[in-house]
């Protein structure tokens, strides 16, 4: 029961960051672990050549589109810096919160230090699924004639193999960055609003009329 409530609020708050990296140790052990004889008996090694070698130009292109999805994360992220960056001076001296007491000032800013910490947290993240990993591929000495067919066939399922791993890892940590920028723009709308509400206020205030007393 506690364990269900800690991965509820890993999930809900840091984009299940700590159950993608428990997930991802494990994959990482397979890699490490993995050998090329282990696939000494693999069903794929009855397959054609080009067929294998179409798997393998697969497990290599989802790896490269894992890298572009992770390349538009980052973009999003440094637009909405920027936008929450240009908009951070109504937290100024002469700001919006000016006249309404530092709780209103205090609430924006505990939104803003964790926006930026949810917006940089998905950027790291992001980051980190271009350093996860390698790409596997037979090099020339591992392609017939220098090796026997039957382990050039060997090699390309390992890499295959190995690729589908290094995909998932990426796609891990690329999932929990989206949750975490996710999470940073939903705290930059609520902090929209809540700035609203404040100029709402500010000028409902201002139209008050005030009574003076004359004796």
């Amino acid at each position: 029961m506690c364990s269900e409530i800690l991965r509820r609020i890993d999930s809900a708050l840091f984009g299940s960051c700590l159950t993608l990296q428990k997930a991802n140790k494990l994959v990482q052990k397979k890699i490490e672990e993995c050998e090329i004889d282990q696939f000494e008996n693999d069903e794929r090694l009855n397959l054609s050549k080009q067929d294998l070698d179409v798997m393998l130009t697969l497990s290599i292109q989802r790896l490269e589109r894992v890298e572009n999805k992770a390349m538009g994360t980052l973009l999003g992220i440094a637009v909405a810096i920027a936008v929450f960056g240009a908009t951070s001076g109504l937290l100024g001296d002469d700001g919006l919160f000016v006249g309404h007491g530092l709780i209103f000032k205090d609430v924006a800013a505990v939104g803003l230090v964790l926006a930026m910490l949810y917006l940089f947290g998905s950027g790291i993240l992001s980051l980190g699924s271009y350093k996860i990993g390698q790409i596997y591929y037979p090099m020339l000495s591992d392609r017939a004639p220098v090796v026997s067919p039957s382990m050039e066939a060997k090699v390309i399922v390992y890499s295959i193999e190995q690729n589908q791993r290094v995909a998932m890892l990426r796609s891990n940590s690329l999932s929990a960055s989206f949750a975490c920028l996710r999470n940073g723009l939903l705290v930059v709308l609520m902090l929209g609003m809540f700035m609203v509400f404040v100029a709402g206020f500010a000028v409902e205030q201002s139209g008050c009329p005030t009574t003076v007393s004359t004796r």
